[in-house]
């Protein structure tokens, strides 16, 4: 069951994601353009890797459990942005990028896994 604690943690954290992600967009979004949502999905998906990677190391803790809300569905689930990325890949023109980014974040994803076990695959 899920407290109403959790619920706000989640809700703190994605607010929380959801201000960097928009702070990153005001200051990079006429340097990097339209490869600035793909880019923060890729960097998303990678920490989230990572953060997934290192709880699976650490024992079963109700703590544990709540830094994973705060921080992976909570941080990171509102920094990425992949609804933003499903609305630029409408454009049928633009489509490619919408499908190499969902490639290249489960790439950077699993990565992060990788990294955050320690090396160890499984």
């Amino acid at each position: 069951m899920v407290s109403w604690r959790d619920l706000v943690s989640v809700f703190v954290g994605g607010a929380l994601g959801t201000a960097a992600r928009a702070g990153l967009t005001l200051v990079l979004a006429g340097d990097l353009g339209p490869a600035l949502v793909p880019l923060i999905n890729v960097v998303g998906a990678f920490a989230i890797g990572i953060l997934f990677g290192i709880r699976a190391r650490m024992p079963m803790s109700t703590r544990a459990q709540r830094a994973q809300l705060f921080f992976g569905t909570g941080v990171l689930g509102g920094f990425t942005t992949y609804s933003a990325l499903a609305v630029e890949s409408a454009d049928l023109s633009l489509l490619w990028w919408g499908a190499v980014t969902v490639v290249v974040g489960t790439f950077a994803a699993w990565l992060g896994v990788l990294i955050g076990r320690g090396g160890r695959v499984a």
